[in-house]
């Protein structure tokens, strides 16, 4: 169960090394702040008006917790600086819009499908694969880290030099997070999770996954999301409105633990719930975050880190679990997709899907949906390899945690 350090590559080694030494002279160190964040996002976005005050304790916590709790080497500090600035000013950006555009600032997002569950459960295949229907579609990587792109570009976006950037910019992960690239698939144009969009309410889990914030975390669970899901919609708005037309696609594992706030804000969402055995799970998100996590910091994801994000996910699925047993009205909105029988056969759960909802698969869309799975196969990036005994997760101690959930959906693990 030792956790060694990442190994670095040597220009990574290197910034870390000067990076210490500017430390230690208080050079060159980007400060997590909220003075300092809220100045460069404005000076980013080129705007000041943030629309409200409710991101303000979120993002109090989330500059305490990476300030004081992520042990971020230097380069975890420029990656992490620079992309808490950059969520920031998204919300400028959006607000500026909203004043810009009333009306579209106001349109419906009418029905989207919602794909949640534990991580690790299945979720970014289907969700991906669902995306690939036409009349459908995600928000995209690129769109959710410069939102200001999202309406600045036009025509075909692999040809704009900055996508192409930051293209180049995001095939270096796997060097910074050997294996990567196996566990998760990223790029600029693969969809992305909408935990992006709560971000612009500083309220979200993303970064949980490059850094250890409790703290952060904490708040997360003790939050009211009722906020965070006005600014998730507001971002949704903004993106709709350059192609109206097509319908969302949505998913993050983060919606499990909040279905209250997320019906309310979205109140003919369908709802899909995938599922997988448990112990499978937390020994997979541990590993997963091993390797996040190694990018940006020195100090190795132990077994007590795991210990603790299992307990997170495991809350998540309690609130799940009491609340669709409290609410039996909303028993049509879901439907639940074992991994098992996706992986088997995918397009038997995508079809089941569609008839439980009442939407119409039409012959184009299964058909891009059967062409994206046969160039998107498992495995296709690497092997996952992980264990529990890795995170020392034992039956004993874990299948009582899970009680409640595999209890109910026992029959979907």
């Amino acid at each position: 169960m030792n956790q060694t350090r990442p190994a670095r590559p040597p220009l990574v080694r290197a910034i870390n090394g000067v990076g210490r030494v500017l430390s230690h002279m208080r050079l060159g160190r980007p400060v997590f702040r909220p003075d300092v964040i809220r100045a460069a996002a404005e000076k980013m976005a080129g705007a000041s008006d943030y629309g409200s005050e409710s991101y303000v304790s979120g993002l109090a916590m989330l500059c305490h917790a990476l300030e004081n709790e992520a042990a971020l080497n230097q380069m975890g500090r420029f990656v992490l600086f620079r992309q808490v600035v950059a969520a920031l000013a998204g919300r400028l950006t959006v607000v500026a819009w909203e004043k810009a555009n009333p009306e579209a600032a106001q349109a419906p997002v009418k029905a989207p499908l919602i794909v949640l569950g534990l991580p690790r459960t299945g979720t970014t295949i289907l969700y991906e694969t669902l995306a690939a229907a036409p009349d459908y579609r995600a928000p995209l990587t690129w769109e959710c880290r410069d939102y200001a792109l999202a309406h600045d570009i036009a025509g075909e976006t692999e040809e704009d030099p900055r996508l192409t950037k930051l293209g180049k910019q995001m095939q270096q992960v796997d060097r910074l997070m050997p294996g990567f690239s196996a566990i998760h698939k990223f790029g600029p144009y693969v969809p992305t999770e909408c935990i992006g969009l709560t971000l612009l309410d500083m309220a979200s889990e993303q970064f949980c996954a490059m850094a250890w914030m409790p703290t952060y975390r904490e708040f997360l669970l003790q939050n009211d999301f009722s906020s965070p899901y006005e600014w998730h919609k507001r971002g949704l708005r903004y993106l709709q409105s350059t192609q109206p037309e097509k319908l969302w696609v949505l998913k993050t594992p983060m919606h499990t633990g909040y279905l209250d706030e997320l019906l309310k804000a979205y109140p003919d969402a369908d709802l899909i719930q995938t599922h997988r055995d448990p112990m499978r799970v937390i020994a997979s998100v541990a590993n997963l975050y091993r390797v996040s996590r190694g990018g940006w910091s020195d100090v190795p994801n132990s077994p007590e880190r795991a210990a603790d994000d299992a307990a997170y996910y495991a809350e998540f699925v309690r609130r799940c679990v009491e609340f669709r047993a409290a609410n039996p009205q909303h028993k049509d909105r879901f439907i639940d997709v074992p991994f098992k029988s996706f992986i088997e056969d995918p397009m038997v759960e995508i079809r089941r899907i569609y008839a439980h909802f009442g939407r119409e698969l039409t012959e184009q869309g299964e058909r891009a949906m059967v062409d994206y799975l046969a160039n998107r196969p498992r495995e296709k990036y690497g092997k996952h390899v992980y264990s529990a005994d890795q995170f020392g997760f034992t039956d004993a101690e874990y299948k009582p945690v899970f009680a409640d959930y595999t209890a109910q959906y026992g029959t979907y693990l």
